[in-house]
């Protein structure tokens, strides 16, 4: 590890010491429950389902947990407290009774307008921080349901500890509330979006270029660990172009990247390369996922969205196999690229430092299932 890595590592390490330091004390003061008392699901007739990170990808596996409420148990009153962008997501693939829309601005307001409102709240995250702690238990809520949080006196309601994968995880949620057998495997709700397929296919049509395949790519994730630089995201689509000729490249519109990707496509200057002239939506990425005989992705909303569709991704996941388990794709035939193991716990590696080889594998395993 090189002098810099090194010292990044070490302002990590000091952050997240820190950040253990203050969950201890928060637990002091708001580990506490208001009332002990039973739970019974039937008595369950309000939810608020904590969203408040407003990430599309865990907005996305939550539909699940909606959709067999709404089909199950529709005397249950939903409320999620979300982002805009995840409110949007689920206004479009699983709409809920209310939403609360987070701000820091407003978090007193919030809390005092819905305190000991709900029977249920619930946060299925792996891990409690101190200011999910702090949130969460002014609410005053009769009951928490977590997954991981038997530590927390908080909590008095567990999701199974095998239920690994969130999909998973909130399908096991909603059993706690549901007396009746329900579909396990149910495909996870989306948007709607018949018009951008059938604009996009015309598109594709359109091309004078002879393609074999069809390749949706997605180079932006998260965070800055999660995307592709400039000149990474041009050296990868080169090399794709050079080693695969006939596959035809189709970059997904990512709001706010619209700069990068056209310079992106003027760079490499080739017409098995495009980006669709529309702006960025869930419809036009589910688009391209849909018509793709598979996406290129980092680990992202990108590779959730293709799970709902059961379409196969080549993914590209940090080095960390409980996250992967967590958020493994889904979708029929998908594959995974991890990235190189960290020197150090506190070390971040970045989306691009992978071994090509595994990418030629991964895609010619999933032609192979596909032919």
């Amino acid at each position: 590890m090189n002098g810099v890595k090194k010292i990044k590592a070490g302002w990590r390490l000091i952050r997240n010491k820190v950040k253990a330091l203050k969950l201890d004390i928060y637990r002091v003061v708001y580990d506490k429950r208001v009332q002990e008392i039973d739970f019974e699901s039937s008595k369950i007739k309000s939810v608020l389902l904590l969203r408040w990170d407003n990430k599309l990808g865990d907005a996305i596996m939550c539909g699940g947990f909606i959709k067999a409420l709404r089909q199950y148990r529709p005397d249950i009153h939903i409320t999620v407290l979300t982002g805009a962008t995840t409110k949007l997501w689920l206004e479009k693939a699983a709409p809920v009774d209310d939403y609360i829309l987070y701000s820091k601005v407003q978090r007193k307001k919030i809390i005092a307008n819905n305190i000991g409102k709900f029977d249920l709240f619930v946060d299925l995250g792996t891990n409690c921080s101190h200011k999910d702690l702090c949130l969460s238990s002014q609410f005053k809520a009769k009951h928490y349901l977590g997954f991981n949080k038997q530590q927390y006196h908080l909590f008095d309601v567990e999701v199974a500890s095998q239920y690994v994968h969130f999909k998973d995880r909130y399908i096991a949620a909603a059993k706690l509330l549901i007396s009746q057998p329900i579909d396990e495997q149910c495909q996870l709700p989306i948007a709607e979006f018949s018009q951008q397929l059938v604009a996009l296919q015309q598109l594709i049509n359109q091309s004078q270029q002879k393609f074999k395949h069809v390749v949706g790519i997605n180079f932006f994730g998260s965070s800055k660990y999660r995307r592709f630089s400039f000149e990474h995201a041009k050296t990868l689509i080169c090399k794709w172009r050079r080693q695969f000729p006939d596959d035809l490249l189709v970059i997904i519109p990512t709001p706010g990247e619209d700069k990068f990707i056209a310079r992106l496509v003027a760079s490499v200057k080739d017409d098995m390369v495009l980006s669709p002239d529309f702006s960025a939506s869930f419809e036009v990425s589910l688009a391209i996922i849909d018509i793709a005989d598979f996406t290129f992705t980092p680990d992202t909303a990108v590779v959730h969205m293709a799970s709902a569709l059961n379409k196969p991704v080549i993914g590209v996941y940090r080095h960390n196999m409980q996250n992967y388990e967590e958020w493994k794709p889904l979708g029929k035939y998908s594959q995974r690229l991890l990235n190189r193991k960290p020197f150090s716990d506190n070390d971040c590696v970045h989306v691009h430092e992978f071994d090509w080889s595994d990418l030629v594998l991964a895609r010619a395993t999933i032609l192979k299932a596909l032919a």
